[in-house]
């Protein structure tokens, strides 16, 4: 190996550290134990190299914390910036080499080369994320004796940050299509005579489900739809969907959902998907619900004289029903005291996988107090009886 030289330290700039720690703020990543997709990385450096440690850092302002490391001696954090290699270097604009660190006056006086684990060599690269590069840590490797490196296993070091860039930039990209999804749902609504509430829990990062509400004049226009499959995919298939029925938010369900077909159908079909789909608008001055059912089924009517009814669907999923062969239209009132529930599949795994579970559904919304608490208690249900699918509930509760 040749010798490699080391570089001047520039400090970190205050604002500098403070866009660090707002993006790694974002990414969520900082607190979080270990992860196999960083990991990987760090394993692959200790061996491709043979040094004694090798680490994934992330910098906030002021402290450093280890993500990542492969190393006989365990590392505790955060540790003060300015103990430490990385800290000292993560304002540089590329690798840093550190042959013998106890005879480099820039890195001499630290607890590491002073003290256990009596650190010679180091070397690094930064990480950068963001449209501004904004340096957020660094890809290290460290060994008790002194070492260099040739240009073909810098160039090795810095395949290796890129990788690691593109995990925490893949990362970003996933909480950004998370909160973008999140920020879909519904906004509370206020209908007198009325209590509508409801929920949908991903069971990945992103839910395929999603659901609705809004005022149209006196009527309340309410959506319930479930896309194929979960995650990303999913959710962005959904996240089509519910554009384009808001755009028809004001127009009857028959029309609205026809319509909504012929643009939404080669998309599902091109994704080799399918959407089940509720849309409904009720009359509130006197509980009448006309709404179209596509493939969808899991409709609950709890009636205020203790019965119920599930409304079944006679029509195959958005992206399946034939072109051109016109939908089944429903229609069901709500009395006073009446309760409508609306749930996609994953609810029926809380429990049987059948649609026995709606009656069971309806028997814990019997004993809850209020919708909130009804809702509480699916949430906690689906903790303890994970349902391995995106849930989703929606209550529409007529007061007696």
């Amino acid at each position: 190996m040749t010798v490699g030289t080391g570089t001047s330290v520039q400090p970190t700039s205050r604002p500098d550290a403070v866009k660090r720690a707002a993006l790694l703020a974002a990414l969520d990543v900082v607190h979080g134990g270990p992860e196999e997709r960083f990991e990987r990385i760090t394993r692959i450096a200790r061996e491709a190299f043979g040094v004694s440690g090798s680490f994934l850092n992330l910098a906030d302002e002021d402290h450093l914390v280890i993500k990542s490391q492969q190393s006989d001696e365990v590392f505790a954090g955060p540790i003060p910036l300015q103990d430490t290699f990385c800290g000292r270097t993560i304002a540089e604009p590329g690798a840093v080499l550190v042959p013998d660190a106890l005879v480099d006056d820039r890195f001499r006086d630290l607890p590491m080369v002073t003290g256990d684990p009596n650190v010679r060599f180091y070397a690094g690269v930064p990480l950068r994320l963001g449209s501004d590069d904004v340096k957020v840590g660094t890809l290290c490797l460290i060994d008790q004796q002194p070492r260099t490196l040739t240009p073909d296993d810098v160039a090795l070091l810095r395949e290796l940050g890129t990788w690691a860039e593109r995990e925490l930039a893949a990362g970003a990209d996933e909480d950004r299509l998370r909160s973008v999804l999140t920020g879909l749902e519904p906004d509370p609504v206020d209908v007198p005579g009325y209590r509508v509430d409801g929920m949908s829990v991903p069971h990945g990062v992103v839910s395929g489900d999603f659901h609705d509400w809004h005022r149209s004049g006196d009527a309340l226009v309410v959506t319930v739809s479930d896309v194929m499959g979960k995650g990303m995919s999913a959710g962005l298939l959904g996240a089509g969907i519910r554009g384009a029925v808001l755009a028809r938010g004001d127009e009857q369900p028959a029309i609205a959902v026809a319509a909504l077909e012929r643009q939404v159908a080669p998309e599902l079909s091109r994704a080799e998907s399918f959407a089940t789909f509720f849309h409904g608008r009720l009359d509130t001055a006197t509980g009448h619900l006309d709404f179209v059912d596509a493939g969808h089924g899991l409709v609950l009517q709890l009636h205020a004289d203790g019965t119920e009814t599930i409304h079944r669907s006679l029509d195959l999923p958005l992206g399946l029903h034939p072109a051109g062969l016109p939908r089944t239209a429903g229609a069901l009132v709500l009395e006073p005291g009446d309760t409508l529930i609306v749930v996609s599949d994953g609810a029926l795994e809380l429990w049987d996988s059948t649609l026995a579970s709606l009656s069971r559904l309806g028997g814990l919304y019997r004993k809850a107090t209020d919708t909130a608490s009804f809702l509480e208690r699916i949430r906690a249900r689906a903790r303890t009886h994970d349902p391995g699918d995106d849930l989703t509930v929606v209550v529409i509760a007529r007061e007696g």
